[in-house]
């Protein structure tokens, strides 16, 4: 999958823009290197099973639930062969797990085949001292809406400056939750699915991991509208500290 392959972010911003107004069920996710672990592990060579219960570790799955992990497994591929733009790695970016991107691909019966760029998600980025999102297109998004959050930090506040009220908020545990009680089953999986179907909204944003592409798709499958924001809604609550680009972004505007 070449880079001439991969939709310009302001593309895909304004095709999210345009569902959302047309009321297009979609789901808008990103393939990162924790999901390639997952699909790949017992069929891509060079997985290791330590990375594999890394990765479900992070994702508060236990070790020994192993229906479940397969569930997951399953879930993952169904919900990227589903969805209605796909965010992968760019050529310069395709080292340690991403290494393996075009073999993963290859494991995918995707249908859509639109193709966007796995870090679409910056563009919502909360730039340190600033009290809205600086992209228009992706501040147009936001705005004057009702939506659905699925996610760990509740941004109602921030939401309620673009003038959008938060009318369901699924509160997901933090990664690498050490709470026994917190750690995700196919119980807490279906609880969400209800939720997601009994509460009618203008779009969803999901920040949830590995997690956050089966809920999207469940959402598409609902008649919704998903976008996989991940770790950059972590700015929304003033977090810079959660990921790398994050500390770096907080780090230029503060020096």
């Amino acid at each position: 999958m070449k880079d001439s392959q991969i939709m310009d972010n302001d593309i895909l911003l304004n095709m999210i823009d345009n569902h959302i107004n047309e009321g297009i069920a979609s789901s808008f996710i990103r393939k990162g290197d924790g999901e390639n672990i997952v699909i790949g592990y017992k069929k891509i060579d060079g997985i290791k099973f330590k990375d594999f219960n890394r990765m479900m570790r992070i994702m508060n799955v236990r070790l020994f639930n192993y229906k479940f992990q397969e569930f997951i497994r399953k879930s993952l591929v169904e919900s990227f062969n589903n969805c209605s733009v796909l965010g992968i790695s760019k050529e310069n970016h395709r080292f340690g797990h991403w290494e393996i991107e075009e073999k993963i691909l290859a494991l995918l019966d995707f249908r859509s085949n639109k193709y966007c760029d796995m870090n679409f998600h910056m563009e919502f980025i909360k730039y340190p001292n600033k009290n809205e999102l600086d992209i228009s297109v992706a501040r147009k998004i936001i705005s004057n809406k009702k939506i659905g959050i699925i996610s760990c930090f509740d941004v109602s506040d921030f939401l309620a400056r673009h003038n959008t009220i938060v009318k369901k908020w699924i509160k997901m545990p933090i990664q690498k939750d050490k709470l026994l009680n917190r750690k995700l089953n196919i119980f807490i999986y279906n609880d969400i699915f209800a939720e997601i179907i009994n509460n009618k909204v203008d779009f969803w944003i999901v920040a949830a991991g590995i997690h956050a592409k089966i809920f999207c798709n469940q959402i598409k499958l609902n008649g919704g509208i998903a976008i996989d924001l991940g770790s950059s809604i972590d700015s929304w609550k003033n977090i810079y500290s959660s990921r790398g680009y994050l500390s770096e972004i907080f780090n230029r505007f503060n020096k």
